[in-house]
C-alpha cells in the first residue's frame, strides 16, 4: 500500500508535525508485526514478518510530497523444531529450503511447511486446511531417477492383489518309533488367491535296509483333491541316513511337486521344498525327543489398504490387512534458492516469485531437501523473548512519539490562535 505525505521538513514546526506523524504510524505498524509475530508463535510452521518503509520524494507544482512504501516481508528460511504429535501421517520438515508440495480443491498448487497431514473422508492425504499432499508414484514398486510427475497421495484405490503358493519350505526334525505319526494344518492360497488348508502327516514305516522310512501324505479337505502324490494311496516316502539327513525322496534326489484340485475350479500347484539329500537344510531325522515341525508358505490373499507407513528419506509403503507391505511412492519437495522471497499466502501457503525463483523439486533425504520427521509437526521459528523485548520498545517509542506530537501540535495551535486575534 501507499502513503502520500507531506515532506517534512525539520526547520518548520510544520515539517516536525509531519515527521512525528510518520513516526507514529511507522511504530504502528511495527508494533502491529510484533502483534502478528506474538500470536504467531504457537503456530504450526510459523514465520515471523516484518514491515518496511521506503520513502520516495517528487515535486509537484513546486512543492515537495513524499511517499511512504510499506512492504511486508516475512522471515521464512529456516526450520522450526519437530515435535511430536502422536499422529503417525504428521510430517515435519527438517530442510531449511524445502516445502510440501500441495494443491487445492481446484487443483492449483502451492508449497507449504505446515505437515499436519491425515486421511480425508475420501482416504486422500491432506492437512487441515484442506491442501493435499503431493508425492511421486512409484510403478510396479520403482521410481524415476528424479522427482517429477507430481500425483495427489490417494490411498482410496490401494489393494493389495492375492498371490498364489508357489512354494512350501520345510525346516524341522522328525521322531518316532514305528507307526507313530505327526499331523500339521498349513495354510496355502489357491490360483485365486482363497486360503485352504491342508494337513500334513508325517507317519514312520518299517526301516530299509538298516535306514528309517517315513511316509508324507497332505488330506485335503472341504471335497478337495490331491493329485499324484502325497495323497493316501500314493504317499511320498523319505529315506533317511544314518546321520539323519535324507537319502532319497520317492527314490530321487528331488520331492515330487504338489497338485491338488478344488471343488470350485481353483487349484494349487507348488513346489515341496523338503530339503536337499545329504544335508540337513529341511526334513532330518532326530533320535528322541519331540518331533519339531516349521513350515514356510509364500502367498497371500487380496488386501485392503490399512495405513501408511513414511520413512524419514521420504519413502511410502502402503499396509494392508493380509500383512502386505508395498512401496507406493517418495515424497518430494521443492526447493528454493531464496525462501525469504516466496510470497505468502494465508493458511500457511507460499508461492514462488521472482525474489524467490523457480522451485527444484528434489527427493525427500537428498540433499539440500533433507529428511523429514514423521509423526511430529514444525514448531515455529519466532522466538517469545525476543518478540516480547520488541513489543515493550515500540510501546515506548509509540508513547515517546505521542507525547512530542501532542506538545508540536500544541504550539502550532498556540501560533494559529495568535494569528487569528
Amino acid at each position: 500500500m501507499s502513503d502520500m505525505v507531506s515532506r517534512f521538513d525539520g526547520s518548520t514546526l510544520t515539517g516536525a508535525l509531519s515527521r512525528e506523524a510518520t513516526a507514529l504510524n511507522n511504530t504502528a505498524k511495527a508494533t502491529n508485526d510484533t502483534a502478528h509475530n506474538l500470536a504467531a508463535e504457537q503456530t504450526i510452521a510459523g514465520r515471523p514478518r516484518n514491515t518496511f518503509q521506503d520513502v520516495y520524494y517528487s515535486h509537484m507544482g513546486g512543492e515537495a510530497a513524499g511517499y511512504i512504501e510499506n512492504d511486508v516481508r516475512y522471515y521464512i528460511r529456516g526450520a522450526g523444531a519437530p515435535v511430536d504429535s502422536q499422529v503417525k501421517t504428521h510430517l515435519s520438515l527438517l530442510g531449511e529450503s524445502a516445502f510440501f508440495p500441495v494443491q487445492d480443491a481446484k487443483g492449483d498448487e502451492y508449497y507449504t511447511r505446515v505437515g499436519t497431514f491425515n486421511y480425508n473422508a475420501t482416504n486422500q492425504i491432506e492437512n487441515h486446511f484442506g491442501m493435499k499432499l503431493l508425492y511421486v508414484p512409484a510403478v510396479g514398486g520403482v521410481l524415476p531417477s528424479a522427482p517429477g510427475g507430481f500425483s495427489v497421495l490417494d490411498c482410496s484405490s490401494l489393494t493389495s492383489n492375492a498371490e498364489q503358493t508357489s512354494m512350501i519350505t520345510f525346516r524341522c526334525g522328525i521322531s518316532g518309533d514305528v507307526g507313530s505319526s505327526m499331523t500339521r494344518a498349513i495354510t496355502v492360497y489357491d490360483n485365486q488367491g482363497t486360503s485352504r488348508t491342508l494337513n500334513y502327516v508325517f507317519t514312520r514305516n518299517a526301516d530299509v535296509g538298516g535306514n528309517q522310512s517315513w511316509n508324507l501324505k497332505l488330506q485335503a479337505p472341504n471335497g478337495s483333491a490331491v493329485v499324484g502324490a502325497y495323497n493316501t494311496a500314493t504317499p511320498v516316502t523319505i529315506l533317511f541316513n544314518a546321520d539323519g539327513t535324507p537319502a532319497s525322496f520317492n527314490g530321487d534326489a528331488t520331492p515330487p511337486d504338489l497338485s491338488v484340485t478344488c471343488p470350485d475350479g481353483a487349484s494349487i500347484h507348488a513346489t515341496m521344498n523338503l530339503g536337499t539329500v545329504n544335508r540337513s537344510d529341511g526334513v532330518i531325522r532326530i533320535n528322541g525327543g519331540q518331533s519339531r515341525l516349521q513350515v514356510q508358505v509364500n502367498g497371500h490373499t487380496s488386501g485392503i489398504f490399512k495405513f501408511l507407513e513414511t520413512t524419514e528419506d521420504g519413502y511410502i509403503y502402503a499396509n494392508y490387512d493380509n500383512n502386505q507391505r508395498e512401496l507406493i511412492g517418495r515424497l518430494a519437495v521443492g526447493v528454493f534458492n531464496n525462501p525469504d522471497g516466496l510470497e505468502m499466502l494465508d493458511r500457511g501457503l507460499f508461492l514462488a516469485s521472482p525474489r524467490s525463483g523457480t522451485a527444484t523439486a528434489k527427493y525427500i533425504g537428498e540433499t539440500p531437501a533433507g529428511k523429514v520427521a514423521v509423526g511430529a509437526l514444525e514448531s515455529s521459528t519466532i522466538e517469545t523473548i525476543p518478540q516480547m523485548a520488541k513489543m515493550i520498545e515500540r510501546q515506548h517509542q509509540f508513547n515517546n512519539l505521542t507525547s512530542t506530537y501532542g506538545t508540536v501540535k500544541s504550539m502550532l495551535d498556540k501560533i494559529s490562535n495568535l494569528r487569528n486575534a
